[in-house]
């Protein structure tokens, strides 16, 4: 139980250095997302925005903030591909008695499930 509690603390600290920013090809827009996937700046390097068409607009948004989710995905691969399933299923368990621990139990359990967190579960 120890090492599952040093192992859960050694991933929220992991956690909450994960976060990633990407520019458009263009160099319009560039978005940060956290560990979670969500948005947290967003920033348009130019006012050549203003001048577009609304579904041009949203679709350089959509893509440029999907590939920095793409990133905080591989940096949570990479952050955790090290556990095996044993690991990671050890640590869920013990957060999930713990309600101070939901956020990093929610993030565990979808990453071993193969999505970013808050993402919705596939049925």
């Amino acid at each position: 139980m120890d090492e599952a509690l040093e192992q859960a603390g050694q991933a929220q600290a992991a956690l909450s250095e994960i976060s990633a920013t990407a520019t458009s090809k263009d160099r319009l827009v560039t978005a940060t997302v956290d560990a979670r996937g969500t948005l947290t700046e967003l920033k348009f390097n130019s006012s050549r925005y203003r001048s577009m068409a609304p579904t041009e607009l949203a679709a350089l948004l959509a893509e440029t903030i999907s590939k920095a989710q793409e990133d905080v995905h591989g940096q949570m691969m990479e952050t955790f591909g090290g556990f095996d399933g044993h690991d990671l299923d050890s640590v869920k368990n013990l957060l999930s008695d713990r309600p101070e621990q939901a956020e990093l139990h929610e993030m565990l359990d979808a990453f071993v499930n193969g999505r970013l967190p808050g993402q919705h579960k596939a049925d």
